[in-house]
């Protein structure tokens, strides 16, 4: 099992090979210890898929039985159904099998189509956001890439290693670099002497250069950053910082003593409550423009305009489908009424992620304003 990641969502979209089965449900009741429930839902859902490959593609059989094997050997692996999560999705077709535990609660639905459905996945990934952790000491500096599940460093090779390398001090002279404390208002250094007014500009001349490198490093990022430092020290780097998605809490303490185990699992609590924080920017902007023309809400239009890149921020109502398919040679919809038809949400999702624009699956009553797909336009 492999995480959601920006990576793996486009390279399902990019799947060539037909029928692309998509599969998802709720495994909530893994709470319970109702794990013969999950199995036998999930095999539910695949009797579902039976039936539409039967019918729609021409199936036997043998090819149904050929072509669900791996998901059927899934659903009777008892530890499997153990090990689950809020919600499962899972993804076939005729050269992969993949599937993911999702952080974020689905209900069960089953797709058969020429690509796959993505709009729940699209959701998960939304809410388990990757950010940058900051490991930060006069003695010690170090870059994290993490989410909610997983950390690893980063090596930035201009990063100063420490206040010591930086300024290329003795062991003797980096020893007043020690901590950071505050004092009369202002954070000082201590160590072993008095912190002189050359140690506090020595700091700010460190912290500067791990800015700049942070910002070289980040500049085609919009991730938030989260620093784990000393409280004295990070209310220096926020004075310093440029990063424009520094949050504006710290990790406190000292980042040396956590493995990051904990530093991820203390960093993500940070960065959870912000999540929604793009959402409702991009909610507020909506409505401010909702009575002009660079808004949208109805199917057809909002269709047309995914596929001609003209979508800069889609919200769709996660639950709504539509079949039917677009013909770009007459720019409308139309309903074949056969396996060439897809869900017109999901399409429209994906051909505004392709080219670029941000799209938020949601719940009916999340909806910025009413009905079940809203578009900002980029022009």
């Amino acid at each position: 099992m492999t995480e959601v990641k920006m990576d793996i969502l486009k390279d399902l979209i990019q799947c060539q090979e037909s029928p692309c089965v998509s599969i998802y449900m709720s495994t909530k009741a893994v709470h319970k210890g109702e794990f013969k429930k999950l199995e036998i839902e999930f095999k539910n859902l695949l009797q579902e898929v039976e039936e539409k490959l039967e019918k729609n593609w021409d199936f036997k059989q043998r090819d149904v039985d050929k072509f669900l094997d791996e998901a059927y050997t899934l659903a009777a692996d008892s530890n499997f159904w153990q090990e689950q999560k809020e919600g499962l999705a899972v993804f076939i077709s005729p050269d992969r099998f993949e599937h993911f535990k999702l952080a974020v609660d689905t209900f069960d639905r089953s797709h058969v189509s020429y690509s796959f459905n993505l709009k729940q996945l699209i959701a998960d990934l939304k809410d388990n956001q990757q950010y940058y952790l900051l490991a930060l000491s006069p003695n010690h500096s170090q870059l994290y890439q993490a989410d909610r599940n997983n950390i690893k460093e980063i090596s930035v090779e201009e990063m100063p290693a420490s206040i010591k390398d930086y300024l290329n001090l003795d062991e003797e002279a980096a020893e007043k670099y020690q901590s950071v404390n505050t004092a009369g208002g202002s954070s000082v250094f201590h160590g072993q002497g008095a912190a002189s007014d050359d140690d506090n500009e020595d700091l700010i001349h460190y912290l500067k250069e791990i800015d700049r490198v942070i910002n070289q490093e980040l500049k085609e990022s919009d991730s938030y950053l989260v620093v784990a430092t000393d409280d004295s020290l990070f209310s220096f780097y926020k004075n310093i910082n440029n990063y424009d998605n520094l949050l504006a809490d710290n990790l406190s303490g000292n980042s040396r003593q956590m493995n990051k185990k904990e530093l991820r699992e203390k960093s993500w609590k940070i960065v959870e409550p912000h999540l929604h924080d793009y959402l409702n920017k991009d909610k507020e902007r909506y409505l401010e423009l909702q009575a002009t023309e660079k808004t949208a809400d109805n199917l057809e239009d909002i269709v047309e305009a995914s596929h001609y890149s003209k979508i800069d921020t889609l919200f769709l109502n996660k639950r709504a489908e539509k079949d039917g398919i677009f013909v770009e040679e007459e720019n409308e919809i139309k309903t074949m009424n056969n396996n060439k038809d897809y869900d017109l949400y999901n399409f429209a999702a994906v051909e505004t992620l392709i080219n670029g624009g941000e799209v938020y699956p949601l719940e009916s009553d999340e909806m910025p304003a009413d009905g079940d797909v809203l578009a900002i336009f980029r022009y």
